[in-house]
């Protein structure tokens, strides 16, 4: 028995390796899926969908004032005490006498059907273009959403990328610190350095080892802010992906990007809105006409048996054409007409203003990319002459004709340079996301990626 399970615990301990690999890919996540899975998860856009489907049934509510409205009713009465009416004896034979007389049956009953068709509004026709306008401003609404999440997710996972490219800096930095200190050990112990030395040597590792604490913390953090932005699961894990081609390029800065600003086209769809209104509000003095058709059965009798079969049911119809002329309503149509004129004139300001801000905004996103991408070389330059620096530094430490403060300040170099080329890189990215956001253009953040 005992030989049967050992057999079954190497197997598992040869899938092992592969179980956590899978699991591993289940959550990484690139730029573009994690902009995929916030697109499809975030309760933001399906709020946006019940919105739009909402528009949408109040365009068929609309549609539903033009077509054909049918109507049937039945009724049972019983007059428990039937009116009494007086009329003049005249009627009777008996002059000067009026009479007190009882007139219909005890039990009636009736059925009827009514049609009314609207032959002519206009006011219902405008009202059905109107909320078709409000469907499409919805839907404008929605892709406004979207661009904004995708920008909120791609800003948060360059961030984590950034505060994971800091630990694997830091990392290094204490691989170095450790060479030295296991050099220095031995030369401490041979008589050759001082025992200070060592000391400054482990005084280093450990702000490093506070330096990695303190980046890890700030990975966490950043995880958690992006998988918030996804609406993913806060307590699942999940891992991001760091490769070269997913640094900044430059390539936005020789593109020529088309500029589609969704706030301007809200604007253009909402003074369209305002213009339907207004015609319909002109609408409103013209006349309307609709048709209408009636028709029903009557029994009447003093049985309560109203349904038997030698009841007599008495048929009635009718139909008219109904004509409606609005002539005076006190100024209250004339009114609405001015105050609808007056919020095209707003419009035609707002979308003047929204296009200056546009245009301010994209120079000044392709200003900023372009000095970012500059800082970005010359802190890339700093920081691999702070490694030539330290290479030759540490030679010289080796052979003896450094100290080591000369060596410690090298490495700080190191650092601070480091620090800086992954705070330029963080700073390129976020100008390469403001440039697609303000220019309309951060959807191609899926296109980009899928295509690599």
């Amino acid at each position: 028995m005992k030989l049967s399970i050992i057999p079954c615990i190497l197997l598992l301990l040869h899938l092992l390796p592969f179980i956590i690999s899978a699991q591993h890919t289940e959550n990484q996540f690139s730029l573009r899926e994690a902009v995929q899975y916030g697109v499809e998860h975030h309760l933001i856009i399906q709020k946006s969908d019940y919105e739009l489907e909402i528009y949408n049934q109040k365009f068929r509510e609309e549609l539903s004032g033009y077509l054909p409205q049918i109507i049937a009713d039945a009724a049972y009465t019983n007059n428990l005490k039937l009116i009494t009416q007086i009329i003049p004896g005249e009627f009777i034979g008996q002059p000067g006498r009026d009479q007190a007389v009882q007139f219909g049956t005890k039990y009636n009953a009736s059925a009827n059907i009514d049609l009314t068709q609207t032959i002519i509004d206009f006011e219902k026709i405008t009202g059905q273009k109107i909320a078709r306008q409000n469907s499409r401003i919805s839907l404008l609404n929605k892709q406004k959403t979207i661009e904004l999440i995708i920008y909120d997710i791609a800003t948060a996972y360059n961030i984590s990328q950034v505060a994971l490219l800091q630990q694997d800096d830091i990392k290094g930095n204490i691989l170095k610190i450790d060479t030295l200190i296991a050099s220095m050990e031995s030369q401490v112990q041979n008589g050759f350095s001082i025992p200070v030395d060592l000391k400054r040597l482990q005084l280093e590792r450990t702000n490093l080892q506070t330096r990695l604490q303190n980046a890890e913390m700030e990975y966490e953090q950043s995880i958690t802010l992006l998988k918030y932005t996804m609406a993913y699961p806060l307590e699942e894990t999940i891992h991001i992906e760091i490769r070269s081609e997913l640094l900044p390029s430059g390539r936005l800065l020789r593109e020529d990007l088309m500029v589609r600003s969704i706030d301007l086209e809200l604007l253009a769809a909402q003074d369209e809105f305002t213009a339907l209104h207004l015609r319909q509000m002109k609408q409103s003095y013209l006349p309307k006409l609709s048709f209408n058709f009636r028709y029903g059965t009557l029994a009447q009798q003093n049985n309560p048996n109203i349904f038997r079969t030698n009841t007599n049911w008495y048929p009635n119809s009718l139909a008219s054409l109904n004509l409606s002329i609005p002539i005076f309503d006190g100024n209250y149509k004339a009114s609405r007409v001015k105050q609808l004129q007056l919020e095209q004139h707003q419009n035609s300001l707002d979308i003047k203003m929204q296009q200056q801000a546009l245009d301010k905004d994209v120079k000044n996103a392709t200003t900023k990319l372009t000095i970012s991408q500059s800082n970005m070389a010359t802190t890339k330059e700093s920081m691999d002459l702070a490694e030539e620096v330290y290479a030759i530094t540490y030679v010289q430490f080796k052979n003896g004709y450094t100290p080591l403060k000369d060596l410690l300040d090298a490495n700080t170099e190191i650092k601070e340079t480091q620090t800086a080329f992954l705070r330029a890189i963080l700073e390129v990215q976020s100008a390469e996301l403001e440039l697609l956001k303000v220019t309309g253009n951060i959807e191609n953040i899926l296109k980009q990626q899928s295509t690599q």
